[in-house]
């Protein structure tokens, strides 16, 4: 109920993104991706990106939230292939490049469509407040974090926004209606 709370409220925060007529653009940001190379967002043009923030030692959510992504993006078959899911860490200090490799790669073998981003404190935290995320260490190593997944059209911008626990075909219908 707690981590609910927090991606309700996450949404809350975010909403004032999406709160013009326009679909805004998506602020932009250079992290180190799972395979120790920079990852831009405007590079990715073309694509549809989901974006999300978690870390790999969570046991339940964010683990579930992006093998929901990769489960949808691959039942869209060809179509899926022009989405690409972007998970943010909020702990850097343990998800190094090649924690976030054996994270993603647990989802999609072999495969590029999911990219574990990661940087130093200062570059996650300016991520964060760009995308009015929230994350907050609490006690054992855990994270309490916003569980909102961006969804951001092949030209760059943010066309919706979505939390964990929406149904995996609300999901396969949104980033349906993305692809075209």
């Amino acid at each position: 109920m707690h981590k609910r709370l927090l991606g309700l409220a996450g949404l809350a925060c975010v909403a004032s993104i999406l709160g013009c007529a326009h679909a805004p653009s998506a602020p932009n940001f250079t992290l180190q991706d799972d395979g120790a190379g920079p990852w831009t967002l405007a590079d990715q043009r073309g694509k549809v990106v989901l974006l999300t923030f978690g870390f790999t030692h969570c046991a339940d959510t964010c683990p579930a939230a992006v093998g929901k992504l990769a489960l949808l993006t691959r039942a869209l078959g060809a179509r899926g292939r022009d989405a690409e899911i972007a998970f943010v860490t909020v702990d850097p200090a343990r998800d190094t490049p090649s924690a976030l490799h054996r994270f993603v790669t647990h989802f999609e073998p072999g495969s590029s469509r999911v990219v574990g981003l990661t940087g130093a404190p200062s570059a996650i935290a300016s991520v964060e407040n760009a995308y009015h995320v929230w994350s907050q260490r609490i006690a054992h190593g855990e994270f309490a974090h916003s569980s909102v997944i961006f969804l951001i059209d092949a030209r760059g911008r943010i066309r919706g926004l979505r939390d964990e626990s929406d149904s995996e075909a609300s999901l396969a219908r949104a980033v349906a209606e993305l692809l075209g």
